[in-house]
């Protein structure tokens, strides 16, 4: 009896043991996690040869990544803590930076609110869970809550993409350029963010964002993709942040009321299923969701979703927050790295249960 009492405090001083060197091992650092593996499949996506430009992308062999133009690489990067509270506070000392699994030297480091550039990009096709006006109020209220030194451009669609304003800091402009945006039929969202991405946002430098309000649907872009434009965002040094409504119910209650009628040989009227449309499936809402999403996390920004006018000013309110509390670093790559060769990199914060966003991979040329 004595011998078994002896070996159960064997065995548990053991488990306390194990424990123990368990918790020794447990990380007290957070790192940026790696989001461009499934970029590298959305890119190998064929796209249509009746756009010249996007068969020319498709001959770039290294499309899915950064272009690095300058030998001081520049990350932005974004913290918050594991229920999605930025971190505003970081110091240079607790960061390091890896390039390809080896550290880098910090060259550069900024937590300075920086100025932005944003392109509003409004959803104007039809839906009954945002009136015009909830959607004119919200985004006026987002430019309010931005810094002065912030430019925002307007950009409405519904088929096609109009212009409302350009990029400008006057927020009587924007005021006005917001209250001009009207509902409209069709929704050519990837042929929209094309140009916003490869036109507008291209010709400016400095700390880009384009803020989305949409369901995510597409029904009306010929030439591009979801593939196409997920290449272009990873591409691009642009930080985006979809805000989601779902337009689902809105579009089957449409389809019952404008599905055609016929008359039997008795005389009585009877409706026709001529079965949902490009846009109208529960596959094509699940495929915006995806991309909605993807196209968020691969550029360090974050998808909202909303269901009310209260919940609209509050994600707007939250993307103005975020967007005053983007940390920038910079480091010099190795200089054996030979041009146009692409590498990764990782920011690592030494404190636990952080969530770090940032683009991970670059090209050099």
């Amino acid at each position: 009896m004595k011998n078994r009492s002896i070996a159960t405090i064997f065995i548990l001083l053991a488990v306390a043991a194990a424990v123990q060197s368990q918790s020794g091992r447990t990380k007290n650092y957070s790192e940026s996690r790696v989001v461009t593996d499934r970029a590298d499949k959305a890119v190998s996506a064929k796209p249509d040869i009746a756009d010249p430009k996007a068969s020319a992308r498709a001959e770039q062999t290294e499309s899915d990544v950064i272009k690095v133009e300058t030998d001081l690489v520049i990350v932005p990067f974004r913290v918050s803590d594991r229920s999605g509270r930025t971190i505003a506070n970081i110091k240079q000392n607790e960061i390091k930076i890896f390039e390809n699994g080896e550290e880098r030297e910090i060259a550069y480091f900024s937590d300075l609110a920086q100025p932005f550039t944003v392109a509003l990009v409004l959803d104007m096709s039809y839906s009954s869970v945002f009136k015009l006006k909830d959607i004119q109020d919200a985004a006026k209220k987002f430019v309010a809550q931005l810094r002065p030194e912030d430019r925002v451009m307007v950009i409405a669609f519904a088929e096609k993409p109009i212009v409302l304003c350009e990029a400008t800091n006057d927020r009587r402009i924007l005021n006005i350029a917001i209250e001009g945006s009207r509902i409209g039929s069709g929704t050519g969202l990837y042929s929209t963010l094309n140009m916003v991405l490869n036109d507008k946002l291209q010709r400016i430098t400095g700390r880009k964002a384009i803020v989305l309000l949409s369901d995510g649907v597409d029904t009306s872009s010929v030439h591009q993709t979801a593939a196409s434009v997920e290449k272009d965002l990873v591409e691009s040094d642009t930080i985006i942040y979809p805000i989601k409504y779902n337009t689902y119910d809105d579009v089957q209650a449409s389809r019952r009321t404008t599905a055609p009628i016929q008359y039997d040989e008795d005389d009585r009227p009877y409706t026709v299923d001529i079965g949902p449309a490009k846009g109208e499936r529960q596959e094509d809402y699940a495929a915006a969701k995806e991309f909605l999403q993807n196209i968020a996390t691969d550029t360090g920004g974050r998808l909202y979703n909303v269901t009310s006018a209260t919940n609209l000013d509050q994600a707007f309110a939250n993307i103005a927050n975020e967007l005053r509390k983007i940390h920038s670093l910079g480091y010099y790559p190795s200089s054996e790295r030979d041009g146009g060769a692409s590498f990764e990199v990782k920011v690592r914060i030494y404190r636990p249960d952080l969530v770090i966003r940032t683009k991970e991979r670059f090209l050099r040329r």
